[in-house]
C-alpha cells in the first residue's frame, strides 16, 4: 500500500518543500496494489535461415484506491465517487516469422507477425465516506465494465545493397477498440454503453552506412500512433458519465540522424539530432484531488541533440558523460481549465509555449567499477535546467525568463 501525499501548491512548496496537502490526511488518501503475470516463448527453427516464435502470456492486477474527492463534489448524482476500485485481466499472443536470405547476391532479413491483446476490466467507483466519517468505503456510484483491443500485423525488411550500406524498412498496421458497458443506471445516472475504433499505417524506413569497424552514420524516419489508455479516458472534465470516448489518439512523425564512432584510445562517443513533430497531443485538461481529465491539444514540436561519451579503463573501471538540449513547446494554441469543475474550458494556452515537465538541457558524468562478477560500484552526477510545472509559462513574462535561462 502507498500513501499519496498530493501535489502542493506554489504557498505550500515555499512554506514546506516536504509539507503533505492536509486534504489527503483528512480522506486517508492511499493505494493498494496487487499483480501477478505469468508469460511463455516458444522459439522452432525452421532449416538454416528460418524460424517461428510464438509468445504468450496473461495476468491480473487489482488496484483500490482512496482520493481526496470533497463530499460536496459527490453529492452530485452525477459523481463516480471518491474511491476507485479496478480488477483488470489482460492476455496476449505475438507470433513472428524470421528469415535470412539473399536478393541480388546480397544478404536479406525479412521479418513478419501478428500481434493481438486484450484488457478486461471491472471498474467500480464507491463514495469516499460513511456519514460523517471520511476515508471509507461508502456507497456504490459507478459499475461498469471496459474492454480494449488491439490486432496489429507487422512486416520488416533489412538488405545491404553494398559492403557497409544498410537499408531497412518496416510498416505495422493497428486497429485498437475500447468497449464500455454500463452497470450503473440508477435515477439520473444514465446508460454509458459506448465503443469507439482507432486505427493507423505505421511506416518506418531507415539507412545505415559503416565505413569502417570504428564509424556508423544512420538516419531513420517514421510515423507513430499513440491511443488514449483506459485511465485516460476514465473521466470526462465537465462531469457527465462513461467513457471520454471522444478523446483522440495523438499521431506523430519522427525523424532521428546520427553518428557513432569508437576508438580504443578515446572510448565511445555518440551523436544524435532528433525531431518530433505529434498531432492531437493528449494533455491533462483537470487535475483535482489525484483524479485527472484529459484531452487533445492540437500540434507540438519537439527537437533536440544528444551526445554521449564512455571510455573502458583498466582495472574494470568505466566514465561516461552525457548532455542533452531538448527544444518542446506547442504549435498550436488550445483550451485548457484554470480550475475545475470545468464544464468548457477557460484558458488559453498560447502557440509557442513550452511543454511542462520536460527540461531543456541535461548533463550526467560518472565513474563506475564493474567486474563481470561481485559487487559494482559508481558515483555519478546529474544536472537539469529548471522544469516547467504548468503549460501556460508564457503569461508571466518575468517566470519564463527566469526559468528559460
Amino acid at each position: 500500500m502507498a500513501q499519496d501525499p498530493l501535489g502542493l501548491t506554489r504557498a505550500q512548496f515555499n512554506g514546506d518543500p516536504r509539507g503533505v496537502d492536509p486534504v489527503a490526511e483528512t480522506f486517508d488518501k492511499r493505494k493498494t496494489v496487487d499483480q501477478t503475470q505469468l508469460g511463455l516463448v516458444a522459439e522452432q527453427r525452421l532449416g538454416a535461415a528460418g524460424r517461428v516464435q510464438l509468445l504468450v502470456y496473461g495476468g491480473h492486477r487489482s488496484t483500490e484506491q482512496f482520493q481526496a474527492i470533497p463530499v460536496a463534489t459527490q453529492a452530485n448524482a452525477l459523481h463516480p465517487g471518491g474511491v476507485i476500485q479496478l480488477a483488470r485481466d489482460y492476455r496476449g499472443v505475438d507470433l513472428r516469422w524470421t528469415v535470412a536470405g539473399t536478393v541480388a547476391q546480397q544478404p536479406l532479413s525479412l521479418v513478419a507477425g501478428l500481434n493481438h491483446d486484450t484488457l478486461d476490466e471491472e471498474r467500480i467507483g464507491r463514495q469516499n465516506f460513511v456519514g460523517s466519517t471520511l476515508g471509507v468505503m461508502g456507497a456504490l456510484r459507478r459499475d461498469e465494465n471496459n474492454r480494449a483491443r488491439n490486432f496489429d500485423q507487422f512486416l520488416q525488411l533489412g538488405w545491404q545493397p553494398l559492403r557497409g550500406l544498410n537499408v531497412n524498412a518496416g510498416v505495422r498496421h493497428s486497429s485498437i477498440r475500447f468497449v464500455s458497458t454500463d452497470h450503473y443506471i440508477v435515477g439520473s445516472n444514465p446508460d454509458d454503453n459506448g465503443a469507439v475504433r482507432h486505427g493507423a499505417t505505421l511506416p518506418v524506413p531507415g539507412l545505415l552506412y559503416t565505413p569502417d569497424s570504428g564509424q556508423r552514420l544512420y538516419a531513420t524516419a517514421g510515423r507513430g500512433f499513440e491511443t488514449p489508455t483506459l485511465n485516460e479516458l476514465a473521466y470526462r472534465s465537465d462531469g457527465r458519465t462513461g467513457l471520454n470516448l471522444a478523446l483522440k489518439a495523438s499521431r506523430s512523425d519522427n525523424a532521428e540522424i546520427g553518428l557513432k564512432a569508437r576508438s580504443a584510445t578515446w572510448g565511445e562517443f555518440k551523436l544524435a539530432w532528433f525531431g518530433v513533430r505529434t498531432r492531437d497531443e493528449i494533455v491533462t485538461l483537470s487535475n483535482v484531488g489525484g483524479r485527472s481529465t484529459f484531452t487533445n491539444a492540437g500540434q507540438s514540436n519537439r527537437r533536440g541533440l544528444e551526445a554521449s561519451w564512455a571510455l573502458a579503463l583498466a582495472a574494470d573501471i568505466e566514465l561516461r558523460a552525457a548532455c542533452t538540449h531538448v527544444d518542446a513547446r506547442y504549435r498550436d494554441a488550445f483550451a485548457t481549465c484554470a480550475s475545475t469543475p470545468c464544464a468548457t474550458p477557460n484558458l488559453i494556452i498560447p502557440a509557442g509555449n513550452r511543454i511542462p515537465g520536460v527540461a531543456r538541457d541535461s548533463a550526467y558524468a560518472g565513474i563506475a567499477w564493474t567486474p563481470d562478477q561481485g559487487w559494482r560500484r559508481g558515483i555519478e552526477a546529474r544536472a537539469s535546467s529548471r522544469v516547467l510545472a504548468g503549460r501556460r509559462n508564457r503569461l508571466d513574462p518575468l517566470l519564463n525568463n527566469r526559468q528559460d535561462r
